[in-house]
C-alpha cells in the first residue's frame, strides 16, 4: 500500500538542548501541535510522496547509508498521520468537517485566543493597554477626542508579545480619536491561495466581544467582482494578520465606545508578476473605491502587513547580522517612504527590483491599501510612526513598521 504524500508545511532548523530538528508547522491551522524530526525521521518524511510504499521508502534510504525497515516507516507514517501531517483520509475527513462546520457558522472564532493574546477579557484589555509602556512604545494613549481620525494605519501582524510596541503606536492614533463606523482591514494570505483578495463575510469573534461583518458592503463587492470572492475563504480561518486587527479594533470600541463594522480582505501575492498586480486585483479594487467614495467619511482603511524576514529560518543561508539589519531597515525605510507619499506603484517596485529578497510578506497587502487610499484620500499623507524588528525564535528577523494617514 502507497504511503500518503506529506502536506505543504512549514519546515526550518530547530536547535533544542544541543541538537538540531527539522520543524514541522502546519501553516493552514489544522493543527497547532508542532513536530520536531530527527535527520532519519527528516529524510523518510521528504520521501512521502504519495508514491511510494513503506519498504520501497525503506530500501531507498538504506541505499543512501540509513538503516531503517518497512515496520518502522509505517509506523512513523501514522505518527506523522495522527499528527493532521499527511494528506490521507483521516485528514480529509477532518477536513470536510471542519470546513463545514466554519462555512455554516455566522462568526469566524477567534482562533488565537488563549495562545497569542489572552482569552479572558479583562485580561487581555490589561494587556494591550501594558503594550503602551513598553520600550520603545509611544507611552499612554492621548485623550478621547484629542486628535483627528486617520484616514488609514498600516500596523504589523507580528505575534502581539513581539510586536506590543508596533500595535500601539499604529492603533493610538485611533485611540486619541473616535471609533469608525466602517473599518476596512486587508491583511496577508500567508499561504498564497490562488485568488488575489479574499473575502470573509462574516463576523470576528475576540475575547472583547464581536467585530460584525460590513453585510452590506461585503454583498456589493461580491455581486461586482470578476471572480469569486469567497472561493478561497477558509483561509481566513487560522490567518493571524486580520485576527489581531480585530482585536485591536475590539479594543478600541471598548475604550472609546460606539461601535464599528469591518470588511475583512486578505491579500495574496498570486497574482503579483514583478511590479504588475494583476487585473483582478485592479478590478476588485476599483469595485471597493466606487463603493467606498460615497462612504468615505466613515471609514479608516487598515493594512496588517509586516516587512522583512530573514535569516535561516526564512531560507537565508546566513545568519542576521547588526549590518544586514541596518541594510534591511534602509531599504524598508525606503519603502515605506513610498508608501507615505500614495506611490502604491513605487512601493511595489521598491520591493521587487530585487526580487523580494527581504522576503517582505506584506507587499501586495500594502499595495492594495495604498491603491485605494490614494483613490478615497488623494491630498492625505502618511507618517512613520514606528519601525521594529523581532527576533524568530527559530534564527532570524521579522521587520515591521507602523503609519498613519490623514
Amino acid at each position: 500500500m502507497k504511503l500518503p504524500a506529506l502536506r505543504p508545511l512549514d519546515a526550518f532548523p530547530l536547535r533544542e538542548d544541543g541538537q538540531v530538528w527539522l520543524a514541522l508547522r502546519d501553516v493552514d491551522g489544522w493543527t497547532d501541535r508542532l513536530t520536531l524530526l530527527t535527520h532519519l525521521e527528516a529524510q523518510t518524511a521528504a520521501r512521502f510522496d504519495g508514491r511510494r510504499t513503506a519498504a520501497q521508502v525503506a530500501a531507498e534510504l538504506a541505499r543512501h547509508g540509513l538503516a531503517t525497515d518497512a515496520a518502522e516507516v509505517a509506523a512513523f507514517a501514522e505518527r506523522l498521520d495522527r499528527a493532521l501531517l499527511l494528506d490521507s483520509p483521516r485528514f480529509r475527513k477532518l477536513v470536510k468537517a471542519r470546513t463545514a462546520a466554519y462555512r455554516k457558522a455566522r462568526a469566524r472564532p477567534a482562533h488565537l485566543a488563549g495562545r497569542s493574546y489572552a482569552a479572558d477579557p479583562r485580561e487581555l484589555a490589561a494587556e494591550m493597554a501594558a503594550f503602551f509602556a513598553r520600550p520603545g512604545a509611544p507611552g499612554a494613549a492621548p485623550a478621547r477626542g484629542s486628535r483627528r481620525r486617520p484616514t488609514g494605519l498600516v500596523a504589523p501582524h507580528i505575534d502581539f508579545h513581539r510586536g506590543g510596541a508596533g500595535y500601539a503606536w499604529a492603533y493610538r492614533e485611533l485611540l486619541g480619536s473616535s471609533l469608525p463606523p466602517l473599518c476596512v482591514v486587508i491583511g496577508v494570505a500567508h499561504r498564497t491561495p490562488g485568488t488575489p483578495l479574499v473575502l470573509a463575510a462574516k463576523d470576528f469573534e475576540t475575547p472583547l466581544g464581536p467585530v460584525p461583518l460590513a453585510e452590506d458592503l461585503a454583498r456589493a463587492l461580491e455581486d461586482g467582482a470578476p471572480y469569486d470572492l469567497r472561493a478561497d475563504e477558509l483561509v481566513h480561518r487560522a490567518e493571524h494578520s486580520a485576527e489581531f486587527q480585530a482585536v485591536w479594533l475590539a479594543y478600541a470600541r471598548q475604550v472609546l465606545g460606539g461601535e464599528t463594522r469591518m470588511l475583512p480582505l486578505l491579500a495574496s501575492s498570486c497574482d503579483l508578476d514583478g511590479s504588475d498586480p494583476g487585473a483582478r486585483t485592479e478590478a476588485v479594487l476599483d469595485r471597493l473605491i466606487e463603493l467606498l467614495e460615497p462612504l468615505k467619511s466613515e471609514v479608516v482603511l487598515v493594512c496588517g502587513a509586516d516587512l522583512a524576514h530573514i535569516g535561516p529560518r526564512f531560507g537565508d543561508d546566513r545568519d542576521v547580522t547588526p549590518a544586514w539589519l541596518a541594510e534591511v531597515e534602509a531599504r524598508d525605510r525606503e519603502g515605506l517612504t513610498r508608501l507615505a507619499a500614495q506611490d502604491a506603484e513605487g512601493w511595489l517596485e521598491s520591493v521587487q527590483r530585487d526580487g523580494n529578497a527581504r522576503k517582505v510578506c506584506g507587499v501586495s497587502a500594502a499595495y492594495a491599501f495604498s491603491r485605494l487610499h490614494r483613490a478615497l484620500y488623494p491630498a492625505a499623507k502618511g507618517e512613520l510612526l514606528h519601525w521594529g524588528h523581532a527576533a524568530d525564535p527559530a534564527g532570524g528577523e521579522v521587520s515591521f513598521a507602523s503609519m498613519a494617514f490623514a
